[in-house]
């Protein structure tokens, strides 16, 4: 008579729920007499179990074991890791007509780039482009890009318009649209800053042959060809 354990070890529990070939609750095995054990079920689940038929335990193992083995390698998603990343990509990354569920507080998506000095990340130094199949009659066919020293270059395809700024509709007249600072974004001093209203403000002189219709001019002498619009700061007569 032969007893089934769960492990080799002293603390290990006697296995009592088998059950015969012809489905017949069993608690102990019965060799025949050339010692062969007859088929039996075990615990579902049980990949291993010890027998003792009084010289010691010896571990035996399933005879489903491959069977299952060889289905668990061809399944579609034995561990559910395919569902699991399509769930994380629905919600993070879109694919072909998602969107993206960003929570509230957390950033949608983030590049890390080497340093700058000597990378050149995809030969071009670009972490993120826009690339259209067919180009523009030049051949050129990237257009918006970031590079990874973090400039962002911003190129239409087609006859567009490259870059549109636009302003909440209730901000103030003296609401900020574009600012250029000395310095990184949002430091100050602002150099170049164009209001909500459409006003533009320049630390720095504007050097222009006109502004729209009107011309400046500025010296002892008025220009020679004066224009409706004109502007002339006479000075040094």
């Amino acid at each position: 008579m032969g007893t089934v354990w769960s492990s080799k070890e002293e603390s290990a529990e006697q296995i009592l729920d088998l059950v015969d070939i012809n489905g017949t609750p069993i608690t102990q095995l019965v060799a025949d007499e050339r010692g062969v054990i007859p088929l039996f079920w075990g615990p579902p689940g049980a990949e291993y179990l010890w027998i003792d038929f009084g010289v010691g335990r010896l571990k035996i193992t399933s005879n489903t074991l491959g069977e299952r083995f060889k289905a668990h390698t061809e399944a579609l998603d034995p561990h559910n890791s395919k569902q699991y990343t399509d769930e994380q990509l629905n919600n993070y990354i879109p694919r072909r007509g998602a969107q993206i569920s960003c929570e509230k507080g957390v950033t949608w998506t983030g590049f890390k780039v080497p340093e700058v000095e000597g990378a050149t990340g995809d030969g071009a130094g670009n972490v993120f482009k826009v690339e259209t199949e067919i180009g523009t009659p030049a051949g050129y066919k990237e257009f918006t890009r970031l590079k990874n020293n973090g400039t962002l270059y911003v190129e239409p395809n087609g006859s567009h318009v490259p870059l549109a700024i636009g302003q909440w509709e209730t901000v103030s007249a003296n609401g900020t649209a574009l600012n250029i600072s000395k310095g990184r974004a949002g430091t100050e001093p602002s150099v170049f800053r164009v209001r909500a209203d459409g006003r533009v403000e320049a630390a720095g002189a504007i050097s222009a042959p006109n502004l729209g219709t009107a011309r400046v001019f500025s010296g002892p002498t008025a220009p020679s060809n004066p224009q409706v619009g004109d502007v002339w700061v006479a000075y040094g007569a």
